[in-house]
């Protein structure tokens, strides 16, 4: 009677790394997916409690509070771009920057991810007034993925309430402001 020898031989071991390549190749699309769909989520959240934060602020102080794209937490950036932050400031003299560092209320600085955060054309600011009302256009605030997908987006409307949309990870629409 033979020995029983225990391990793996080179063909299981081979046919598991096989397997488990096959599962991997598969499963990646999906994740990358879900991170770019959590990214999308956190940016929609994290814009919708600055504007709605900024609103407040303005009510209770009774004076103009204006947010604005920030890549330094310091300035206002006077493009669209959105995506590396954004800074919230008092605003009583409406200047498109703060005007020292005690207006700021608070700035959010975004990590580098796989999402741009474009502003609609014309509104390089969202600045509410002491009754809440933003004034002038609805704001946009468009959410793509960085192959130029519209992920979701964020609305103010003149009366300076905020709605958000997501879209289904399936929703191919083209994103308005590519990145």
């Amino acid at each position: 009677m033979g020995r029983r020898h225990e391990g793996f031989t080179l063909v299981e071991l081979v046919a598991t790394v096989a397997v488990l390549a096959v599962v991997l190749a598969l499963a990646l699309p999906s994740f990358r997916t879900l991170r770019e769909q959590q990214a999308a989520l956190a940016g929609l959240h994290g814009l919708t409690v600055a504007l709605a934060q900024a609103r407040m602020a303005a009510i209770q102080r009774g004076r103009p509070v204006t947010v604005c794209p920030s890549a330094d937490g310091l300035n206002c950036r006077s493009d669209l771009v959105w995506e590396d932050g954004w800074l919230v400031y008092a605003d009583p003299g409406r200047l498109p920057q703060p005007a020292t560092a005690a207006d700021i209320l608070w700035a959010e600085q975004r990590p580098p991810g796989a999402v741009a955060i474009r502003g609609s054309i014309g509104r390089h600011r969202v600045r509410y007034q002491p009754t809440g009302f933003s004034g002038g256009n609805n704001a946009s605030l468009r959410l793509c993925s960085r192959d130029g997908r519209l992920l979701g987006s964020v609305v103010v409307n003149i009366a300076g309430r905020t709605r958000s949309e997501r879209l289904p990870a399936d929703a191919a629409q083209p994103c308005p402001y590519a990145p």
